[in-house]
């Protein structure tokens, strides 16, 4: 029987820690046994597979990134929320490099249902909906905005910067660039006769 003081997620925290120190791609079974201080039979009372298991972090880290950029953004509205929500993805993906590589190759068209990235998705329509933008450019920002921090994160993690200027000053000014891009859709929508076209709703799930 699997051990009443093991749950799933004591499991993916332990899972994590090893991606994290390992790489997700080297995180394996065996290794996550001896850390949790069990055979690597028992595990299978807990794990279907290794790729569940990564499929599983990968949804942990979403989650647990939204629970973060959820409060960071309390009381927060504006600019400072886009920055706000900018920079706690780009800490916890330094914090949790292994974690945060699994969640960026996330394939929410796997048949199992929406994606756990829906969670950000969701937060970038509401900052979206606070603003003069059309539900379909929230669209293109939602795209713009995961392209921009995630592949600026991962870079980061892989030393792809080699210059001698501070990355994190690079990826701060990229944040006031998709700032004014965003402020640019706005000027562009309140500049063309009303349509009917609505904001996006809050919360909406397409992840884009």
């Amino acid at each position: 029987m699997p051990r009443m003081n093991l749950d799933k997620r004591k499991i993916l925290e332990a899972a994590g820690a090893l991606a994290n120190e390992l790489s997700v791609k080297k995180l394996s079974l065996n290794a996550l046994a001896a850390r949790l201080g069990i055979k690597p039979p028992s595990l299978y009372n807990h794990v279907e597979s290794l790729d569940r298991l990564r499929r599983d972090l990968m949804a942990y880290g979403w989650e647990t990134l939204g629970d973060e950029i959820s409060d960071a953004l309390i009381g927060v509205s504006g600019d400072e929320a886009i920055r706000r929500a900018c920079n706690v993805i780009y800490d916890y993906a330094a914090r949790n490099p292994g974690v945060f590589e699994a969640m960026a190759y996330y394939n929410s068209d796997d048949g199992e249902g929406d994606s756990p990235a829906d969670r950000l998705s969701a937060i970038v329509y509401r900052l979206c909906s606070a603003r003069d933008v059309s539900e379909a450019q929230a669209v293109h920002v939602l795209r713009v905005f995961r392209s921009y921090v995630e592949g600026f994160a991962l870079l980061a993690k892989h030393r792809s910067f080699s210059r001698d200027v501070p990355v994190r000053e690079s990826f701060d000014l990229g944040v006031e660039f998709l700032i004014a891009g965003i402020h640019r859709l706005e000027d562009a929508h309140r500049a063309q006769p009303e349509n009917g076209a609505g904001k996006p709703p809050e919360g909406s799930g397409n992840h884009a």
